[in-house]
């Protein structure tokens, strides 16, 4: 008599496949399946000993054989009743890995994978659907046939709600010289993790893809001024490269600039992700890609492309590739810096926790009750219940009871799930022996249950696409003068600078510094209060703290400009410094040869400018100053008409600087035809012609003249009057 025992709640194993399978082989040996080819779509049955045909099976909770399983030919394979669910997903990402839109199309495919036999009254209930737009859970499909035609079942979905990027890429763009060691992965990571919830709607449009480059900067300016408004002065506080900042940005022009380039990528999916393939475009602008590391995968340089492969990137783990490339402009075009783009292959479905719940499906099975009477012990029968898979599939038997015809509540086989191996194809399951006593040819009732062992796999075709950003180039000129080149000795004199700063480039700047150096005692520089700066022509207050003296430097420096009621120094703008040098007692033959050099940098912060403008030299000359001024009046054509000649001589050895000479006009005469165009004066309280002399050298005479016309009752002798 067979034992009397409970069923046990059926369970539901679900053997997975794929190319995730490795990962799971823990999962596989457990319930006796691996994969054993991914071309064909088998599984491969898993034995302590694989080396006879027959398996043993015991019953699970006591421990005794309950049967056998016969191999045919040894064949431990078999085919699943496939559920496919199939996923594009295309993600368009800005530089900074804001998600600008998100493309997803999702199919569920239930396949027969046999092209033998057909598979029927199939039942799937699928787990947590609530976020796609799946009708139902549950899916009921008649048969399923051999060929193309009539093999799958097939529905599509989306994604109802907003869905994550599952694969975070960030590249960073670096123009320092230690750009290497500004971009390690600590950094990078923890910037990288902060894209981790950004979320979009399938198949919105989050923005527009790339604003014009004017609008941007529009934007960009409007958002400073709206910061600034409480910001009346420059101060002399933080510095943008005080700020955490991978990036950078500017290039200088007419100068090789090595630009290093960080992709970071990191897996928010649940399983290893395999074939990632990232494509960085390089600009023709660029030369000389060199890859510099690589912390998985393979990096190669194929012509104007960086391609780096990776076979299996793991859940969370940042990988980065740093490479790095030349650039160098002769103009102040912007340039870009390649777009990036990104191809993988997944198994974790972005409709998270979709899964079976249940699946059932029949395939071409055949069993018997072998009854074998004993030679010598007539009506006394053996008997063995006898399941065989003729399919392709692999067979789960879960329930098989023999009942006694004589008492229903008499099993002679009681099997579950967990009691039975599955049946690759081909193979037989041959229940124990029992013993049944009987004249009569036994009829013995019985009930089978069994199905297609399921599989699951999630197939993600996922694509990113980042755009890239655009390099600034940095750039600047000026230059400097003084009003006066020469001093007096053992004399106090001012001598006024001026100096000017253009941002011929593209790239706003945020720093500038005007550094002039070897100061002397008898050549000292300016107090905080004596700088005036003029910002476009126009005069800006400058903060106390801004200017500052140290040994023999002057420095005037301007700090952080974004966050200043002026904003960054844009393109094509242009500062102008004017302060006095004080010339204090000079020795004879004593010089201020000055050195000055303007430094720059940009937001985000890049290589420093400098630019040095040539500096004239100041002289203290011993010579002193002799000079001669005349005035002559000659009657000229009618009467009232007068020609007046002024004259000016160098009768010393040094060269004059800045003379003036001024005649005045009386009221009762109109002036006219100037050989030298004066200035227009009233210093005098009438009518002044006023005419400045930069230089005039030792020995030379310079003659200016004019007319004049009497008018009224006027007086010729009034004109003989001179200044």
């Amino acid at each position: 008599m067979a034992r009397k025992k409970d069923k046990r709640p059926r369970e539901e194993p679900r053997p997975r496949y794929g190319f995730a399978a490795e990962e799971e082989a823990e999962e596989k040996m457990a319930e006796g399946l691996k994969r054993s080819d991914l071309d064909d779509g088998k599984v491969t049955l898993v034995d302590r000993d694989i080396s006879t045909p027959v398996i043993e099976t015991y019953d699970a909770t006591t421990g005794e054989l309950e049967g056998s399983i016969l191999l045919k030919d040894g064949n431990r394979d078999g085919l699943t009743g496939l559920v496919k669910i199939i996923e594009n997903v295309d993600v368009e990402l800005d530089h900074n890995s804001n998600i600008e839109s998100i493309n997803f199309k999702g199919k569920l495919n239930v396949e027969n994978q046999s092209k033998k036999d057909r598979i029927w009254d199939i039942d799937l209930s699928l787990k947590n659907i609530d976020s796609t737009s799946l009708k139902s859970k549950d899916i009921k499909i008649r048969e399923l046939g051999t060929d193309e035609k009539t093999n799958t079942y097939s529905e599509d979905f989306v994604i109802k709600e907003e869905i994550k990027n599952m694969l975070l890429v960030q590249e960073y763009v670096n123009t320092l010289p230690d750009a290497d060691s500004v971009l390690n992965i600590r950094d990078i990571e923890t910037n990288l993790l902060q894209a981790k919830e950004k979320t979009a709607k399938a198949g919105a449009d989050v923005k527009e893809r790339v604003a014009p480059v004017e609008e941007e900067e529009e934007e960009e300016e409007e958002e400073e001024e709206e910061e600034d408004e409480e910001d009346d002065s420059f101060e002399d506080g933080g510095t943008a490269s005080d700020e955490f900042s991978l990036q950078s940005f500017g290039i200088s022009i007419d100068k090789e600039n090595t630009v290093t380039f960080a992709i970071a990528m990191r897996s928010l999916f649940e399983k290893p992700i395999k074939n990632v393939k990232v494509v960085k475009n390089i600009p023709s602008d660029f030369s000389n890609p060199v890859i510099r590391d690589t912390s998985v995968g393979r990096a190669d340089v194929e012509g104007k492309k960086v391609v780096w492969t990776i076979e299996k990137l793991m859940p969370e783990q940042t990988v980065l590739l740093k490479f790095t490339c030349g650039i160098m402009v002769t103009d102040i075009t912007k340039r870009k810096t390649g777009t990036l783009d990104v191809t993988y292959e997944a198994a974790s479905s972005f409709a998270e926790g979709l899964d079976i719940d249940k699946y059932d499906a029949y395939t071409r099975n055949k069993f018997y009750v072998d009854t074998v009477e004993r030679d010598e012990e007539p009506g006394v029968w053996d008997c063995k219940l006898v399941f065989e898979n003729p399919s392709e599939f692999i067979i789960q038997l879960f329930n098989a009871d023999v009942y006694s015809p004589e008492n229903e509540s008499v099993k002679f086989v009681d099997i579950d799930p967990k009691d039975v191996p599955l049946l690759p194809a081909g193979a037989q399951w041959h229940s124990r022996k029992w013993k049944f006593e009987s004249d009569e040819y036994p009829a013995f009732r019985k009930k089978l249950e069994f199905r297609v062992m399921p599989d699951f796999q999630t197939s993600v075709y996922g694509t990113a696409a980042i755009a890239d950003v655009i390099l600034e180039i940095a750039s600047i000129t000026g230059d400097m003068e003084y009003d006066i080149d020469q001093v007096p000795t053992y004399k106090e004199k001012d001598v006024i600078a001026t100096l000017k700063l253009v941002n011929n480039g593209s790239a706003p700047l945020n720093e500038v510094t005007i550094a002039q150096q070897f100061f002397t005692n008898e050549y000292q520089p300016p107090k905080s209060d004596e700088v005036t700066l003029l910002w476009d022509g126009k005069e800006v207050d400058l903060n106390s703290g801004a200017v500052n003296f140290d040994g023999s430097v002057f420095r005037i420096t301007l700090k952080d400009l974004r966050n200043s009621s002026n904003g960054l120094l844009m393109p094509d703008s242009s500062l102008e410094f004017q302060y006095p040098i004080h010339c204090v007692n000079p020795a004879q033959d004593s010089k201020f040869e000055s050195e000055i050099i303007y430094y720059t940098n940009t937001f985000p912060v890049s290589q420093e400018l400098e630019f040095r403008p040539e500096v004239p030299v100041i002289e203290a000359l011993h010579l002193r100053r002799r000079f001669r001024i005349g005035k002559e009046v000659l009657p000229i054509g009618a009467l009232g008409n007068y020609e007046i000649i002024l004259t000016v001589e160098n009768i010393g050895t040094a060269p004059l600087q800045k003379l003036i000479l001024m005649d005045k006009v009386p009221d009762s005469f109109e002036y006219s035809d100037y050989s030298m165009k004066p200035e227009i004066t009233d210093e005098v309280g009438q009518d002044t012609l006023k005419w400045t002399i930069d230089k005039l050298m030792a020995e030379e005479k310079i003659e200016i003249s004019y007319k004049i016309s009497g008018t009224g009752a006027y007086s010729p002798s009034d004109a003989q009057l001179g200044l």
